[in-house]
């Protein structure tokens, strides 16, 4: 509950209007020294971005843990910062890894990376053709998460020939 005295207001667009400023109805010369130091005033403002990285599930999070960014949309938006709350960065190379429900850190992983990993798993690294709550759960086990581990398996054990 928000305390009486407490204000809180959900900002979507900037606060800050560099294009007007009070004294542009002025002499050119108080208007050139006025728009000196709005650009002054922005170029203080900019924010040193996060590296360009390539899009993919753990984005947002990195973004609402490392930058304290959210997305433009509300719900999305709070949905991401819910969520993040089970994830940890870790390491030197700012690591995204997920709190499992008995504590334990598993690392995330691209949807490719965990593509590759079921079918290393499936292929013979844990006993030839495992099945899918078996393929899942040694993935897990092995410390990796990707969002879309179940619906992977499913699609790799369906499409495969010796099943």
């Amino acid at each position: 509950m928000v305390p009486p005295d407490a204000f809180s207001r959900d900002l979507n667009e900037p606060s800050v209007d560099l294009g007007s400023g009070a004294g542009l109805e002025a002499t050119p010369a108080q208007q050139t020294d006025t728009i000196e130091a709005l650009l002054i005033a922005a170029e203080v403002m900019e924010v040193e971005q996060w590296p360009c990285r390539p899009f993919d599930w753990r984005t947002p999070f990195l973004d609402c843990l490392i930058c304290s960014e959210l997305l433009e949309d509300r719900s999305e938006a709070r949905r991401i910062a819910q969520r993040a709350k089970s994830y940890v960065i870790y390491g030197e190379g700012n690591e995204l890894y997920r709190r499992s429900p008995t504590g334990i850190l598993q690392h995330c992983i691209t949807i490719e990376e965990g593509r590759k990993l079921l079918e290393d798993l499936h292929s013979g690294a844990c006993g030839y053709n495992a099945a899918l709550r078996t393929l899942v759960g040694n993935a897990f086990r092995q410390g990796f998460y990707w969002p879309t581990a179940v619906s992977d398996a499913i699609e790799l054990v369906r499409s495969c020939h010796g099943c």
